[in-house]
């Protein structure tokens, strides 16, 4: 049952809280899913970058970090147990344009992804708010995947 949540919500955070409704788009929105800011502190919880650059957001929108495997449950178990002794490096806080045509230009939080030392395991947590018409626990919206040596390298580099 809880991999049928999870894959669900996931459709919906696809078609839904990642793409928004269109409303109020720009082209630069529809590219970026409404990707409009990333916000990468150290472990120590500071602020070391803002990154705002179209071409940058699209490489990190781009990074899939949302390949949930079919056993999910086992898989999450297993990726989070490895984590637990692993040092965090950052933490990068995603924000999006609202959906919505009236807003008063805030971004909303989209998600918050912590990157350990010596593992290429990324933890995913999306921010209820996201999901829109209904409430979901936090703890349905806590993913833990793997991403390329690659990929580590280019989230690593928005450090500097």
């Amino acid at each position: 049952m809880k991999n049928i949540i999870l894959f669900i919500l996931m459709d919906i955070l696809v078609t839904i809280g990642l793409a928004g409704c269109g409303a109020d788009q720009s082209d630069r929105g529809k590219d970026l899913q409404g990707l409009s800011q990333i916000e990468i502190y150290s472990s120590d919880g500071h602020l070391v970058n803002t990154v705002l650059d179209e071409e940058i957001l699209s490489q990190f929108n781009d990074i899939n970090y949302t390949d949930i495997p079919s056993d999910t449950d086992e898989e999450m178990d297993a990726l989070e147990s490895k984590i637990g002794d692993l040092n965090v490096i950052c933490t990068i806080i995603s924000y999006k344009t609202p959906a919505a045509a009236w807003h008063d230009g805030s971004l909303e939080k989209l998600m918050e992804l912590t990157v350990y030392e010596d593992s290429n395991i990324i933890k995913e947590q999306i921010v209820p708010e996201t999901i829109k018409g209904g409430y979901v626990p936090k703890e349905f919206l806590i993913f833990y995947v793997t991403v390329s040596d690659e990929d580590k390298n280019f989230i690593l580099s928005l450090m500097e």
